[in-house]
């Protein structure tokens, strides 16, 4: 449990953050972190901040950390997941969603984006009939998912090549 000072100083950070001051709001999530270094929360949020401000290999070691803490913070996975694809490491990035996907409730948005990452990620590594598997997944939950649609394509394109 974060102490009041550490929670004083997340509070800031969330402030600074929903203000659009990103470099200001990792200054004080590292305080928080300075006080507790279990504070998930303030790890998660200054990895979302740095992701904001493209330092992926950041953000991503903040991720790792929330997971090693937390290894039940399905976001924590999520994020990582995210990070890896921007990072073009498609494989780990599989393997991330697969995770998520198997601990995540299927009602939410997130399991939707978590199945079109997980086939962007295959498609990446030109595994087109497991990525399209997904796509048709992702695709019954919201017919309309326009980025669902446009790999559908992709990957019928290459399919055809």
């Amino acid at each position: 449990m974060a102490t009041k000072e550490a929670e004083m100083f997340y509070k800031q950070a969330m402030s600074y953050l929903d203000q659009g001051k990103i470099k200001k709001s990792i200054e004080f999530f590292e305080n928080a972190l300075n006080v507790d270094r279990d504070y998930v929360s303030a790890w998660n949020d200054k990895g979302v901040a740095l992701m904001e401000l493209g330092k992926y290999p950041e953000a991503l070691e903040c991720f790792e950390h929330v997971i090693r803490l937390e290894p039940g913070d399905n976001m924590a996975w999520y994020n990582r997941g995210y990070v890896l694809m921007i990072l073009e490491e498609y494989s780990e990035a599989v393997n991330t969603f697969d995770l998520f996907l198997a601990r995540y409730s299927k009602k939410d948005d997130f399991y939707k984006y978590a199945l079109y990452m997980k086939a962007k990620g295959l498609y990446s590594l030109k595994k087109y009939d497991e990525s399209l598997e997904l796509i048709k997944k992702a695709l019954k939950k919201d017919k309309k998912f326009k980025e669902a649609r446009e790999l559908m394509n992709l990957i019928g394109e290459e399919k055809t090549k």
